[in-house]
């Protein structure tokens, strides 16, 4: 792209599925969700043919898209671990859930866990780290918001995922007024961010 990113993320809503543009360093990374088959298709095309497939998808609001560089496929896959603790031994982040991409909240559910065990670390005596009880208690704090974040990307993945003609509206009116009311539009972003409180 010729234009600096300026930190901002794009993400957009396809029939095939949701779409980012996310700031890296100098550039973007694409997160670009599609069918198995199509992905590989997209891997395989050549630059220009790439580049014009993401200008149609995305549109112009990004800017202009000039290369593209390490293309790659993932499978997308909601997987989490039912048990995330045992004696001395955490999962944490994509080990303990791992999320589709919609709406990044993969990242933060896993910020989210470090920033908990650290609190518990910090509360437990030395001799007593990594003990069952402490590591349960640590498990038990973290179930809601898991199941939450959990649940929401799941959902949003639903709600966004496709772009079936009853759901266009609906999504429509509800982030046109999500946009609009800054208090509503606040407190999500909290929760997006800070989780269950």
């Amino acid at each position: 792209m010729r234009e600096p990113h300026a930190g901002v993320a794009f993400e957009r809503f396809t029939p095939d599925g949701p779409m980012a543009l996310l700031p890296e360093n100098d550039h973007y990374g694409l997160v670009w969700t599609t069918t198995p088959e199509r992905g590989r298709e997209l891997v395989m095309l050549p630059e220009a043919e790439f580049l014009e497939g993401l200008r149609q998808r995305f549109g112009a609001r990004a800017g202009h898209f000039e290369r593209v560089a390490d293309r790659r496929t993932f499978p997308l896959s909601l997987d989490f671990a039912e048990r995330v603790v045992d004696q001395r031994s955490v999962l944490l982040g994509n080990a303990a859930q791992s999320l589709h991409p919609v709406a990044g909240q993969g990242f933060n559910l896993g910020v989210r866990d470090a920033w908990e065990l650290a609190q518990e670390l910090l509360a437990t005596t030395r001799d007593q780290i990594g003990a069952a009880s402490g590591m349960r208690a640590y498990a038990r704090r973290r179930r809601p918001d898991r199941l939450a974040g959990i649940a929401f990307t799941h959902g949003l993945l639903s709600v966004f995922g496709g772009d079936a003609p009853l759901l266009r509206w609906p999504r429509g009116l509800a982030l046109t007024m999500l946009d609009a009311l800054p208090l509503v539009k606040r407190s999500f972003t909290r929760a997006m961010l800070f989780g269950l409180r």
